[in-house]
């Protein structure tokens, strides 16, 4: 079997590793569409995967905040500010699978919005999380920094993958050894990623950050319910009013392997209400605060 193939073998035996849960049935609503217009500091180049729309339309243009709400400040360059300006397909597209069937039409209660990024195998909850992250790491110039946790303990890490290593299954952890030459191009990170895709679920990704407290919430923390199955969310964009009440829009992966997507939160159109003492609540099921996380 050559290396390529027995690493194709290794992708499918981890494909089921803390998964999330089936989806649950839809129901029909109103498409969210653009209120405003919106001048975004970031391009469509900031985010360097294959895209299917013809123009870039920010996340932050789709979705103003609600009515006496303010976006919470974030630093030029940072990663709140890269996710709150995330490219969106249009309003009313679909959620589609690796094979591009429809699996939440467009105008679903639940949906807000679909992110512009194309769909990969093991493409799930968690690892939507995961490469978002990576993505932006090497977007910002901080490659030495994209090292995640594996299910099995061990870690994968984007400089050891350039330098040359791959993995091997020994007993039930990875190994890595070197068999490919130095390469840092964007055709070894996407097989980078695959590894992540495969071997981190949301087992890994609960012990991945620290746990962040409510009041210190910031854009980019996520909630992990760890689990096989388990489900994980990002938190993408928040606004507070003068009361210091906040709302969150929310993004999420989801099984089958699928394209991201900014989920709805109800009466407050795409936004959540956050609240301390209040569970986030989510089509999948619902999220303590103490599930809070920050890489």
């Amino acid at each position: 079997m050559t290396s390529r193939a027995a690493f194709a073998l290794l992708l499918v035996m981890a494909n089921a590793l803390g998964g999330c849960r089936s989806a649950p049935p839809v129901v029909d609503a109103p498409s969210i569409a653009p209120t405003e217009a919106y001048v975004s500091p970031l391009t469509a180049e900031d985010y360097p995967w294959p895209k299917q729309a013809e123009t870039y339309e920010p996340l932050a243009a789709r979705f103003p905040p609600p009515e006496g709400f303010e976006r919470v400040p974030v630093a030029d360059g940072s990663w709140g500010q890269w996710l709150r300006h995330l490219p969106l397909l249009p309003a009313g597209t679909p959620v589609r699978s690796l094979d591009a069937s429809v699996v939440v039409r467009g105008n679903a209660l639940d949906l807000a919005g679909v992110v512009d990024m194309d769909v990969r195998e093991n493409l799930e909850c968690a690892d939507v999380i995961l490469r978002l992250r990576a993505e932006y790491l090497r977007h910002a110039g901080r490659e030495a920094d994209i090292t995640f946790r594996l299910t099995d303990g061990g870690l994968i890490s984007w400089g050891v993958w350039r330098s040359g290593m791959r993995p091997r299954l020994e007993g039930d952890r990875l190994i890595f050894e070197r068999i490919a030459e130095p390469d840092g191009s964007r055709a070894r990170f996407d097989e980078f990623l695959a590894g992540v895709f495969a071997w981190c679920g949301t087992l890994s990704l609960a012990q991945e950050g620290r746990p962040v407290a409510f009041q210190d919430l910031a854009i980019g923390d996520f909630l992990v319910s760890g689990g096989s199955p388990g489900h994980a969310v990002l938190i993408v964009d928040l606004a507070r009013n003068r009361a210091g009440e906040l709302r969150g829009l929310i993004l999420q992966g989801f099984i089958p392997a699928q394209t991201p997507h900014i989920l709805a939160g109800g009466e407050a159109g795409a936004w959540f209400e956050l609240a301390e003492g209040r569970p986030l609540e989510v089509p999948w099921g619902s999220f303590g605060w103490d599930e809070l996380r920050r890489f």
